[in-house]
């Protein structure tokens, strides 16, 4: 069973910071002012010099190292979380669940954002084209956005001419005192007019931690959904059943099924949204939050990690409304990972006794229902397992979607 807490994904929990260098306010995120006991000679926003953008046209983050020196540091931070769980040890269930997929064979908890193009680079699911970087590199995003056909070209081709993982520009561009922003297209045209109600840290870190697929020749990414209605489990399974959309199909049964991605995003603003975001949250205060250096300034900490780990923020922030929220939150995650783990092991019989019927030579209308029963109970249970807050987000959104996915397993057995 997956560790709790004390995990490296904890330490990401939310993986859904996807480089949200964003800042809660433009004061925290502006070059920074002098103040009393701070030297006179310190930049200020009039007469900062703006770093030069590299060859693709971004200026990197060791480049604003000097202008931003804290949030410089944070960030640099993220190159400490590495070396993370191997989920198919983690969660063995998904080597015959998710069977005919490269995830059955390689799937890692995530590193640090700063390892985004290592990451990709090293992984072992040996992937063909280059749309796999648009969430890993904003360089790939500009080559992209004036070339869409590099979506199919050859990845390693593509990881020659990109070098700054995920940084600075995903969030500011190369205005950081400008705020932040989601620059990828795709999402931005998802949430549409929806943008207006959420607050600046949902769209930029959901650029990356969203659902998306693959569906085009040009491979271009999509999210399944319009708008934040449509941003649910139930309307995102309807939307991808309405195009046949299909990731792979299980070559032991003849499921064809749908690899859910990390949907943070959905999780948290989708349908009726989650207790902290109606309440104004945004994913960087609670993943990011403020500190103070030795002269009393206050920056923007851009080190990505679980609030869990900022006892600050608890102190100052989780403390107004919870008495302990490490243990809520860890209470909340066992209950999700333990029905995750044994709903898991449901999926498991089914696909081995699905595939004894298909040999057997069960009528394939039978053979059929039992496939759709089970590419449903396979995306909702995805839908949390993937999920990078192990039910923490939304807890009842969790336990909703799995039992969806238990009813769907417990039927598609009965038939068998």
């Amino acid at each position: 069973m997956k560790a709790i807490i004390a995990s490296k994904k904890t330490r990401l929990w939310l993986f859904l910071m996807c480089a949200c260098a964003l800042v809660m306010g433009l004061a925290a995120c502006a070059p920074q002012q002098p103040s009393e006991g701070v030297d006179k000679g310190s930049e200020s926003a009039v007469d900062i010099k703006i770093p030069a953008p590299n060859e693709n046209g971004i200026i990197t983050a060791e480049a604003w190292k000097d202008v931003y020196p804290n949030e410089y540091a944070t960030y640099e931070q993220n190159s400490e979380n590495k070396d993370p769980g191997d989920y198919t040890q983690i969660y063995p269930q998904i080597q015959t669940i998710w069977a005919g997929s490269a995830f059955s064979k390689f799937y890692n908890e995530p590193n640090g954002h700063t390892y985004s193009l290592t990451d990709i680079q090293e992984t072992g699911r040996n992937p063909k084209t280059a749309n796999c970087l648009t969430c890993k590199s904003s360089e790939f995003i500009l080559k992209q956005n004036a070339d869409p056909t590099l979506n199919t070209s050859d990845i390693h081709e593509m990881e020659a001419q990109v070098t700054e993982p995920i940084s600075c520009y995903d969030c500011h561009e190369n205005s950081p005192a400008d705020g932040s922003k989601a620059i990828r297209q795709f999402f931005v045209d998802a949430v549409g007019d929806d943008a207006a109600k959420l607050p600046e840290g949902a769209m930029s870190c959901g650029q990356c931690h969203n659902e998306y697929l693959f569906p085009n020749e040009n491979k271009s990414a999509e999210n399944p959904w319009k708008g934040l209605a449509e941003a649910t489990p139930e309307k995102v399974l309807a939307n991808e059943n309405a195009i046949n959309y299909v990731d792979h199909t299980n070559p032991t049964n003849g499921t064809k099924q749908i690899k859910v991605q990390h949907p943070e995003f959905e999780t948290m603003y989708g349908g009726d949204m989650a207790p902290m975001a109606k309440q104004g949250y945004s994913c960087s205060d609670c993943h990011m939050g403020t500190e103070k250096d030795a002269n009393g300034l206050e920056y923007a900490n851009h080190n990505w990690t679980s609030p869990l780990e900022n006892d600050k923020l608890i102190a100052n922030d989780c403390s107004k409304c919870h008495q302990d929220i490490k243990a809520e939150v860890k209470a909340k995650q066992k209950v999700a990972i333990d029905r995750v783990n044994s709903i898991g092991d449901k999926l498991v019989t089914l696909n081995n006794k699905l595939a004894e019927a298909q040999n057997s030579g069960m009528a394939e209308d039978q053979l059929n229902k039992i496939r759709d029963l089970n590419r449903t109970s396979q995306f909702y249970w995805d839908w949390v397992m993937v999920e990078n807050s192990d039910g923490a987000h939304n807890s009842a959104l969790a336990q909703d979607t799995l039992n969806k996915s238990e009813a769907a397993v417990d039927q598609a057995l009965a038939m068998l």
